[in-house]
């Protein structure tokens, strides 16, 4: 068969060296071998990727091929003196030469061609295992790479040779990964056994053999860069090389269970290494974990990846914070939850390859530090406020909207602001503080709602809201102890604080009247407190009353301050009614009114009087009292005068509201004259001395026949006279004490001693009664009785009939600036009404009114 074979090769070959050597002209063997290799290769003329220069125009020649052009080579060259004599061969032998090649020439071919991609192959395999040395680089040679993609592009040429090259090269790249699947199991089971082969070491292998893998492919796509552009073009059914060999990497590593579990529980371990560990540096990892999540990404399994890290930060948060609540105050907590957020955020960076997983990361580790935990971080709402922590305050209002917890916050925030302000308004033993503890509370509310939350206006309403409902949870009082903080605010004003000070405690306390529903108590009582201060000139700053009233006046219309500017009125009309007096008496005192000279002598004092209209003014019990002679003198001279200009009116003298100023001369101790500022009362005692001998004495009951004043207004003068604070004690009790008994005695304290000249000896307060607490608030509810009648009636005017629940509606919308009331009191109003005939219940129609005329 040898023997034939070798004949049959000098049969096909004989036509050809005919072809190229005449008798003329010998070529060299090396011609008969370039004339062979040119008619062998392939007619794809594409460019090689392995160098820059064109593709060389023959390929390497047969390994059969090469052994016959030798030995012809030998043969001709033992005939060089001697021409070739070869016999001319039958027409019939020439003809076979232009006929289809023989079955031994495409035997001979086609095993050329599977010898070929048996090298390409061999070679591909040497590339692919993870055994062999690393791909070469730029730098190493490249003609052994051309003459692959050589083979590459003659198989390629034969369309039967590529299904099966394709399928020999997806072998070849599943043994190559397979190889690194099982070294990666081999060492991923010794770390059982091996502490030293740690996760980063096993994802760092992972890791090189990745990037190994790549590179290798990389290499192998060029060599088979021939098939991806005309076989896998043509059949878009089947992966490109660089996808299969990716899709295969994906399969055998990531998709497989055991090594894909590995991959991932040694990553989400080695971050939550990294989180235990916040103060350590993440740097070396940070490169590793970016080339696994890329591998991840590449090999569109990097969700899997996503997933499993989310779950591993949700577990580890969750049993963190769950032992950090335990361990540490709430405040510590929040500031603990605060900096975890923020190493988070900054790790998240770098852990997610998008936006979207760094969100989802951000929201789980919030609510598991924030969301989960709500409840008990608001427990430590009132302590951390107690404690005024602002900044802790504002962490919790941030973390709590991060997880959409500001509804929680917002009732807790509102319970505590309820249950401490009515601890404030229920302590009784407490009342003259109440409104100065409940403005420094509002103030630290206010600043905790303007720093902590941001000035959040839903929260700034629930401060609002809860404000309300603590201060009417007493009623009454609260309203009444307002008035009475304005009255001291407006009887010092400038003199203890700059203007815009008291413009601040003004608007404050305006606030806290805002909130309260008994704005008609609170009238009752500043009107009275604004009459004294009137009428016994205390006021600090006119303009600071006018502009109290004019806040009343935009906070509750002009229906409730009208009866104050008739007031404040009726003392400048007093100013001109004295200027006309003093006129009078002038003109009386040079005679030019002979005829009634007599009944207008002038007083040895100055007298001012306010002339006032006694419906606008508070009611004054009547006190009775035995007037020295010249004071009683000048008291109806100026009535003479007042009713002889206004006839039918009647003066009702209010000595109870009177002061003076008199002149006391101290000689023996010293201390001089001195103007003493009393009122009208301790100036009728304080004269009864004048009538005594030096270190004379009057006993109680002397001094209550001769001033005619009732008990508790004696006692109460004598002891602002004689127990006050010693500067202002001008008289002496024997014996001494602070209270007033019957059994005591007075004298002139002839020692007195005061640096001022003008001294101001006040009255004692006496602090009212619970009759005389019940007395005014039987007065303002008979003043809301009227008011309720006078408010059903002009609804009935204006609609004539009217159903009773829309009858109800209208009075409440009415009656509400200045006080609530329960509807049984509007209906017992209605009833008044019917019996009044003011109203009647309409025949045949069930709960309608009409109004009678």
């Amino acid at each position: 068969m040898s023997l034939l074979s070798n004949l049959s090769h000098l049969l096909v070959l004989t036509p050809c060296l005919n072809m190229f050597k005449s008798p003329t002209q010998a070529h060299n063997s090396n011609s008969l071998s370039a004339a062979l290799g040119a008619r062998s290769s392939p007619s794809s003329t594409s460019a090689s990727p392995f160098s820059s220069h064109s593709r060389p125009s023959h390929a390497p020649v047969p390994k059969g091929f090469a052994s016959l052009l030798a030995r012809a080579s030998s043969s001709q060259q033992s005939q060089t003196s001697t021409p070739i004599s070869i016999k001319p061969a039958r027409p019939s032998q020439y003809k076979t030469t232009s006929q289809p090649p023989t079955p031994l020439k495409n035997q001979r071919h086609n095993h050329q061609q599977q010898q070929q991609q048996q090298l390409l192959i061999r070679s591909i395999r040497s590339i692919l295992s993870s055994q062999s040395a690393s791909p070469p680089s730029s730098s190493t040679p490249t003609t052994s790479y051309e003459t692959l993609y050589s083979i590459t592009e003659e198989q390629v040429s034969l369309p039967e040779q590529c299904s099966d090259l394709y399928q020999r090269v997806k072998l070849e790249m599943e043994r190559a990964v397979g190889q690194i699947a099982a070294s990666l199991r081999s060492n991923g089971s010794s770390h059982l056994t091996n502490p030293e082969n740690s996760d980063l070491t096993w994802l760092n292998q992972l890791e090189r053999s990745w990037s190994d893998w790549c590179d290798r492919v990389s290499l192998v796509r060029n060599i088979l860069l021939p098939l991806d552009r005309s076989y896998l073009l043509s059949n878009p059914q089947l992966l490109s090389i660089w996808d299969l060999a990716m899709d295969i990497f994906g399969y055998k590593i990531l998709q497989d269970s055991e090594l894909s579990l590995q991959a991932v529980r040694r990553v989400t371990s080695s971050l939550n290494l990294i989180r235990s560990n916040p103060e350590g540096s993440d740097s070396n990892y940070q490169k590793l974990h970016s080339s696994i999540a890329s591998m991840f990404l590449r090999l569109d399994s990097y969700r899997t990846l996503e997933e499993s890290i989310l779950q591993a930060s949700s577990q580890f948060y969750r049993i963190e914070s769950e032992a950090k609540l335990k361990a540490i105050k709430t405040a510590d907590y929040l500031l603990y939850a605060d900096r975890r957020l923020t190493e988070e955020a900054e790790r998240s960076s770098w852990i997610y390859s998008d936006k979207r997983g760094r969100d989802s990361n951000l929201e789980i580790v919030r609510t598991e530090l924030v969301g989960n935990h709500s409840d008990v971080i608001l427990q430590g709402l009132p302590e951390m406020i107690e404690q005024n922590q602002l900044e802790i305050l504002k962490i919790a209002y941030d973390l709590l909207k991060g997880v959409e917890q500001l509804p929680k916050l917002r009732v807790a925030f509102g319970n505590y602001i309820k249950s401490k302000g009515e601890s404030i308004v229920q302590d009784r033993e407490k009342d003259d503080e109440m409104i100065d503890r409940l403005l420094a509370y509002k103030e630290r509310i206010d600043r905790i709602v303007s720093k902590s939350f941001g000035s959040d206006s839903e929260l700034s309403n629930v401060q609002k809201d809860s404000f309300e409902v603590f201060i009417n949870k007493r009623e009454n009082k609260p309203a009444e102890l307002i008035a009475k903080f304005l009255d001291q605010k407006l009887k010092s004003g400038n003199k203890t604080m700059s203007d815009q000070e008291l413009e601040h405690y003004l608007d404050e306390a305006l606030i806290l009247f805002r909130y309260t529903r008994d704005k008609d108590m609170f009238e009752e009582f500043y009107k009275r407190h604004f009459a004294k201060r009137l009428l016994l000139n205390k006021s600090a700053s006119s303009d600071a009353e006018r502009s109290m009233l004019l806040k009343l006046k935009e906070e509750c219309g002009p229906g409730f301050t009208a009866k104050l500017e008739t007031m404040l009125k009726d003392v400048e009309l007093s100013e001109d009614v004295m200027k006309s007096y003093q006129a009078h008496l002038s003109k009386a005192s040079k005679g030019k009114e002979s005829s009634s000279s007599s009944s207008f002598l002038a007083p040895d004092f100055e007298l001012s009087v306010n002339v006032l209209t006694q419906a606008h003014w508070p009611t004054y019990p009547k006190v009775e009292i035995m007037i020295p002679e010249e004071l009683n003198s000048a008291a109806q001279t100026f009535s003479d005068f007042y009713q002889g200009r206004n006839s039918g009116r009647r003066l009702h003298w209010q000595h109870s509201l009177g002061t003076l100023s008199i002149l006391a001369n101290f000689a023996k101790s010293g201390g001089g004259v001195k103007e003493l500022q009393v009122s009208t009362f301790q100036a009728v005692v304080l004269l009864l001395f004048n009538r005594l001998e030096p270190g004379a004495k009057l006993s109680y009951s002397d001094i209550k026949a001769q001033t005619g004043l009732e008990e508790k207004e004696l006692k109460r003068t004598l002891q602002s006279l004689a127990c006050g604070q010693i500067p202002t004690r001008v008289l002496r009790k024997s014996p001494q004490g602070r209270e007033v008994e019957e059994e005591d005695e007075f004298y002139f304290n002839e020692n007195f001693k005061n640096e001022r000249r003008r001294i101001r000896i006040n009255q004692i307060q006496m602090k009212e009664t619970a009759e005389e607490q019940k007395s005014t608030e039987q007065r303002v509810f008979l003043d809301r009785e009227l008011v309720l009648q006078a408010a059903a009636v002009r609804v009935l005017k204006a609609r004539k009939t009217i159903k009773h629940n829309e009858l109800i509606n209208e009075v409440l919308e009415q009656i509400k600036s200045r006080f609530t009331v329960e509807v049984s009191e509007i209906k017992k109003t209605f009833e008044i009404l019917i019996d009044k005939e003011y109203m009647e219940r309409v025949e045949g129609e069930r709960g309608v009114y009409k109004y009678l005329a």
